[in-house]
């Protein structure tokens, strides 16, 4: 298993989905304070712009910059998230790579683990830059918060990220192309949006960690979404299992 590992994070770096990770979650962590800090001010300075659309923006303070923070990581981080593993599995089925990997006394199950382990750390290193960015430049901006509220929102969204990575190495394992393996990815994020509109079910969406990350920040006392985090990493378990199942079942 650590040997396995091993060779998913060498592929990581190789290939440049380490560096892609990182780069977009540290520009978008960083991106954050500093639109809402000068958005106005741009606007302001721009042709064509109405007279008076800079003067009714509200002011730029640090709510906002938490929001874009997190608006900007979530949503790119979803699209990587879902587009970045789509090749783990039907890549290297295609390639022969798969084959000469589970002929060695190597068991599927670890082979699925490690590519996931590798994924999760290739997110959580973006994150932590993104994060330490982030801060520093909040704080710079606006004002010094909570180090381990903000820790704590960057771990939530990190979660949240991993249920989509865990979904698209599952579609991986389905499909028999990237394509369509990017295809199931994106009808899950699209199938979590609709069940969003069902009040009863929303408490259980990945989606509410994202809530509990920007209450944590700028409330005190905010209430822990237990419900979602249990479904969340319910998810990556099952996930990660299903794809296992269909492995098994599968003639390389």
């Amino acid at each position: 298993m650590t040997t396995l590992l091993r060779k998913e994070l060498r592929e990581q770096w190789r290939s440049y989905r380490l560096l892609i990770v990182a780069a977009v979650l540290t520009g978008m962590g960083l991106l954050g304070p500093l639109t809402a800090k000068y958005l106005p001010v741009l606007l302001a300075s721009m042709p064509g712009v109405p007279e008076g659309l800079a003067a009714v923006m509200p002011a730029a303070d640090v709510t906002m910059a938490v929001g874009e923070y997190l608006d900007n990581i979530v949503q790119f981080g979803v699209i990587l998230a879902v587009l970045v593993p789509m090749a783990a599995v039907v890549g290297e089925k295609t390639s022969g790579t798969a084959e000469i990997t589970l002929s060695k006394p190597v068991s599927r199950l670890s082979f699925l683990l490690s590519k996931f382990l590798g994924y999760g750390v290739v997110f959580a290193i973006g994150m932590g830059l993104a994060a330490i960015g982030g801060y520093y430049y909040t704080g710079l901006l606006f004002e010094w918060l909570p180090a381990g509220s903000f820790a704590l929102l960057n771990a939530l969204v990190l979660l949240y990220l991993l249920v989509y990575v865990a979904i698209a190495l599952l579609a991986s394992t389905l499909a028999r192309s990237q394509l369509a393996a990017a295809g199931l990815a994106v009808a899950a994020l699209v199938g979590f949006g609709v069940l969003g509109v069902l009040p009863s079910v929303v408490p259980y969406l990945p989606a509410t960690l994202v809530g509990w990350a920007r209450a944590a920040v700028l409330t005190s006392g905010a209430e822990p979404a237990w419900r979602a985090l249990g479904s969340s990493l319910s998810l990556i378990v099952l996930a990660v299992l299903a794809a296992w199942l269909i492995l098994r079942r599968q003639e390389l």
